[in-house]
């Protein structure tokens, strides 16, 4: 080789040991290996799509007719993973709000809860005492006599634990006569004594709301709730209607 032969070999450029590997994608529709282009992405998720549910075809087909299936690369896609995704981050976002308001309110309210009290307040809400079925003299036995025993009352036939108001109803209280029965018809008219009743002819239509009321107010309570129903007896059609009493009380129920 002559010397002009030999400097022409050494001045060539260097060829690369390999080439750079070119990005490719499988179109489903065919199976083909196409090369890789932006344009092509909303066409082959298409495919992939209609290749994912043709699959799950299959492989219902194939249970219900007993077979079995090779397993196939479209087992792999997970079609719910956006929606889990969104659901994970929606709960991540819920849970730091939730972080940020309670440390908000120990820090400026010195409350957790910014003074609130009601339903949402109540651990009962989400985890809902057992639900039980009180004849008149089974609900007697929680008066607030025994201190053993928890507190309850019945309202439009709703059976609730007033026991952390226990203090209220007790014996000798001054709503002791309201707890272990049903006297929905003296929460509005004030007679403690002879209006210790379920029997709600008479009253007018305001007086209704208003026991619509107070049966809210024990149902959204941040410490009582609901434990059953009552099971009263019906009313006499032809009893007479309890008269208004003369003296009665307007005082709240705690």
């Amino acid at each position: 080789m002559t010397s002009d032969a030999n400097e022409k070999a050494n001045s060539s450029p260097a060829q690369p040991e390999t080439a750079k590997e070119e990005r490719r994608d499988i179109d489903p529709s065919t199976g083909r290996s196409v090369p890789y282009k932006k344009a092509n992405q909303p066409f082959l998720v298409h495919q992939r799509y209609l290749a994912k549910q043709a699959r799950k075809e299959e492989l219902k087909k194939a249970r219900a007719e007993g077979r079995t299936l090779p397993p196939s690369e479209l087992d792999d896609f997970d079609d719910d993973a956006p929606i889990a995704r969104f659901f994970g981050i929606t709960f991540l976002v819920a849970f730091v709000a939730i972080g940020i308001a309670v440390l908000s309110g120990l820090f400026f309210a010195d409350d957790p809860l910014w003074g609130y009290r009601g339903k949402w307040s109540n651990w009962r809400t989400y985890i809902p005492a057992e639900q039980h079925v009180f004849t008149p003299d089974r609900l007697m036995v929680f008066n607030g006599d025994d201190d053993s025993l928890p507190v309850l009352l019945s309202i439009k036939g709703d059976v609730f634990d007033v026991s952390a108001g226990r203090m209220h109803y007790r014996n000798g209280s001054p709503y002791h006569n309201l707890a272990g029965r049903d006297a929905s018809r003296a929460f509005v008219t004030g007679c403690f004594t002879t209006h210790l009743t379920h029997d709600l002819r008479g009253l007018s239509r305001q007086q209704l709301d208003a026991l619509d009321n107070w049966h809210k107010f024990f149902n959204e309570h941040h410490t009582y709730y609901k434990v059953g129903r009552a099971r009263l007896p019906p009313i006499d059609p032809d009893s007479p209607v309890p008269e208004p009493c003369k003296t009665s009380r307007g005082q709240k129920p705690a």
